[in-house]
């Protein structure tokens, strides 16, 4: 009936790992410290220790597959609902026996898994075209509100298109933002960011956007489903032509 709380990092899981592997038991929740969750019993306090962490991922390419190291790590990132827990369950019985990915949606656990996957991946797909940058002063900058943690899957996309700009893309649902500044990566903790107002030339490119967008529409081959399924209307907030 022990329920795990860690500090939310990707080592932080695998130390939970770690400690239910060595006590041989499954916790009945893995959750991020500061969960509001009435419990029972007190929960156990996961430590992040590096060396812990690089043991089980390690564990994880070795002894299952690197296909399954690469599914946990696309997974961690996911909306998936108690996600942490059904990869705790996935990665105990790759340790015991294997799992063989081949099986694919034909095994209910590993389907769960690969439909979280595919769910981040198509989203990081979207995003790549759906991303809209406002320059500031010579910086370009970019709100998105995704589902899953896209961040590290579409970044170096916008690295290699923008790479002698400086830019920042701010994931406005997990509080991170991805920073390139002279062709240097790195990602920070932001709660929220506040821009500037428009400059009077960003102005009148946005008007511009519009106008073109409106303009190459067709008003007889206007089909609003049809945009809402290549143009989820969750992501309009964020698009300029949508304002």
């Amino acid at each position: 009936m022990s329920v795990y709380q860690y500090d939310g990092s990707l080592e932080g899981f695998y130390c939970a790992v770690f400690r239910a592997v060595r006590q041989k038991e499954t916790p009945e929740a893995i959750e991020a410290f500061g969960a509001r969750q009435m419990r029972l019993f007190p929960p156990v306090e996961i430590k992040t220790v590096p060396e812990q962490a690089a043991r089980v991922r390690g564990g994880i390419q070795n002894k299952i597959s690197p296909e399954a190291l690469e599914l946990t790590e696309t997974v961690f990132c996911s909306c998936l609902e108690e996600k942490e827990l059904h990869l705790l369950r996935f990665l105990l019985r790759g340790f015991r026996g294997g799992v063989d990915l081949r099986q694919g949606f034909s095994d209910p656990e590993l389907a769960r898994l690969l439909s979280a996957k595919r769910h981040l991946l198509n989203e990081a797909h979207l995003l790549k075209g759906f991303v809209r940058f406002a320059d500031y002063d010579g910086h370009l900058a970019a709100v998105i509100t995704p589902k899953n943690f896209l961040l590290p899957f579409i970044a170096r996309h916008f690295c290699v298109r923008y790479r002698n700009e400086d830019f920042m893309i701010f994931d406005q649902t997990h509080h991170v933002a991805f920073l390139y500044e002279q062709r240097q990566p790195r990602m920070v903790a932001a709660d929220r960011i506040d821009f500037p107002d428009y400059s009077a030339d960003e102005q009148a490119f946005r008007a511009l956007w519009k106008q073109f967008y409106r303009t190459v529409a067709i008003e007889g081959r206007e089909n609003p489903r049809c945009r809402m399924t290549h143009m989820p209307k969750r992501y309009w907030a964020n698009m300029t032509e949508m304002e």
